[in-house]
């Protein structure tokens, strides 16, 4: 007898529905009961109890398709079907539909009816056709896609042995660029393999020497490419329920279980890279370097000024300041209330949603607002270059950042990412003085590991106090927990006692070879007194 409404049932026309699971529904919003009777297949309310809706993340935010799914198992397969509808009874009728349409002409002409843009698994996927299905289903920033496959393909070229001639990957113009890549694409995801990235890997490292600090620079870059690259393999992107494509694993030997299956980058490791801490340029403060703009930037070059002013000042990244509008620019003299809100708009994304308000002083907006009359416009710095949307990094300010990335090396600021280093700058003083954990949330880090990984909170140093031991005739210093027990002791004394101790103590004090321990004693003691 057949029990439709059971998980483990197969209906009277051979296929069996997939019901959403109890984590599905409770996401989608659908954690209807099922109704306690038992209905056929061919009833539209069978199928309502069988809808699910799905959702994706994207800068750590949810959002809910508003489409219902469902999900058919038929030959041993099982695929969701989109049934483009927010209407339940809608989608209900659509999934019955398919249903008997599978049940009558099997997968392949089910595919291509339902779901025309893919009709089946590509088994052993071209890297086009990989690429193609995670920009399809992913939902990456085409910014973020475009770097990554560009890692991606630089891996697979040299697995190929596709050569760069002289460039010709970087020549838009003449096709240079189209014809490495179409040779790149048209390799298999079988030719990845963990053998072979290994061998890329041994042969990028070893472009280094033995330079030890071109060592470091290449384990960086390394651990740059390879992290980009295996983010298109994520198990979000290719275990996803839309994802037709199918990445190949490749059999290797584990001495504890055995042989199994892995992906080309399981036993790809990351290369230990030194400490990223930074540390200022020597001889060189925010503040002299705000002196020095003020006094030959302001004038000069305005619009290079308040690109400083951001980036240091502020400690906004190059393309949030690049973009910046004065309605972002919140200043509340009267009530102290001065901000940047720096917020996801037509022109840019904040990395990593990292949106949120940055506090400033309310002497830099005033001095920021001082150029809005001059500069005219919605942008707080002005360009002849009109905003244009683009997979590759193009700045608006392109003119003003090469003045002021030529003036900060006039400096002594030698970094290769010059304008960068200004943010650094500004999260360094802000960590010195304010603490870790302030700095993090005023350059709106992703977690505060990332902030403790480029930056030391000094008041969080504890040196090993040797005061009065590196002397010819050491010194006996009294510790502080004995210092603190006697002038508790003393402060118990009565009046006139404390007075005599306090004299000899100041005599003590006096005398030029006095101990310096006897000479701390003396100054805590009278401090206590007074």
């Amino acid at each position: 007898m057949n029990t439709p409404n059971s998980l483990d049932s197969t209906p009277s026309n051979g296929i069996s529905v997939q019901a959403p699971s109890k984590q599905d529904l409770v996401k989608s919003g659908e954690n209807d009961k099922a109704p306690a009777m038992r209905l056929s297949v061919n009833n539209r309310r069978y199928w309502e109890g069988r809808l699910y809706r799905a959702f994706y993340v994207r800068d750590g935010e949810r959002f809910m398709v508003p489409e219902y799914y469902v999900k058919l198992n038929h030959a041993g397969k099982r695929r969701g079907f989109n049934l483009g509808s927010s209407n339940k009874e809608v989608a209900a009728e659509k999934a019955r539909e398919i249903s008997n349409y599978l049940k009558a002409n099997g997968w392949d002409a089910t595919l291509e009816k339902y779901s025309p843009t893919v009709t089946r698994t590509a088994l052993n996927p071209t890297v086009a056709e990989f690429l193609a299905e995670v920009e399809r289903t992913a939902g990456l920033k085409a910014r973020t896609f475009h770097r990554y496959a560009m890692y991606f393909r630089s891996i697979v070229a040299h697995i190929a042995g596709i050569k760069d001639k002289e460039g010709s990957r970087y020549d838009y113009r003449t096709g240079g660029r189209d014809e490495w890549i179409a040779k790149v694409n048209a390799i298999t995801l079988d030719a990845v393999t963990p053998e072979a990235v290994a061998d890329w890997k041994a042969d990028y490292l070893s472009r280094a020497g033995n330079d030890a600090l071109r060592q470091t620079k290449t384990a960086r870059a390394f651990n740059a490419v390879l992290r980009s690259a295996k983010s298109l393999f994520s198990s979000r992107i290719i275990s996803a329920d839309n994802f037709r494509v199918r990445v190949p694993k490749f059999k290797t030997r584990d001495s504890q279980n055995g042989e199994r299956e892995i992906y080309w980058f399981e036993n790809l490791s990351f290369e230990k890279c030194g400490s990223m801490k930074f540390s200022p340029p020597e001889g060189l403060t925010y503040q002299s370097l705000i002196i020095a703009a003020r006094r030959e930037l302001r004038e000069k070059q305005p619009d290079a000024y308040l690109l400083l002013l951001l980036c240091l000042c502020a400690g906004l990244r190059r393309a949030e300041a690049d973009v910046l509008k004065w309605d972002q620019i919140h200043y509340g003299a009267a009530s102290g209330d001065c901000f940047i809100n720096i917020e996801a708009n037509e022109f840019i994304q904040p990395k990593h949603g990292s949106g949120g308000r940055v506090y400033a002083e309310p002497e830099l907006l005033k001095e920021l607002i001082a150029f809005k009359a001059r500069v005219g416009g919605g942008f707080v710095v002005n360009s002849h270059l009109a905003w244009k949307a683009t997979i590759h990094f193009r700045y608006r300010c392109k003119a003003h950042w090469a003045v002021l990335n030529a003036w900060l090396g006039q400096k002594g600021i030698t970094d290769r990412k010059k304008i960068h280093t200004l943010r650094k700058m500004s999260g360094d003083a802000i960590t010195k003085s304010q603490g870790i954990y302030a700095a993090s949330a005023q350059l709106r880090h992703s977690n505060l590991q990332v902030t403790t990984k480029h930056y030391t909170d000094p008041r969080q140093q504890a040196p090993l106090l040797v005061t009065g031991l590196l002397m010819d005739k050491p010194v006996k210093v009294v510790a502080k927990d004995e210092a603190d027990a006697i002038i508790d002791q003393i402060s118990k004394l009565p009046r006139k006692s404390v007075n005599k101790i306090l004299k000899v103590l100041k005599k003590m004090n006096a005398k030029p070879r006095a101990s310096k321990a006897a000479k701390a004693m003396a100054k805590r003691s009278v401090q206590l007194a007074a």
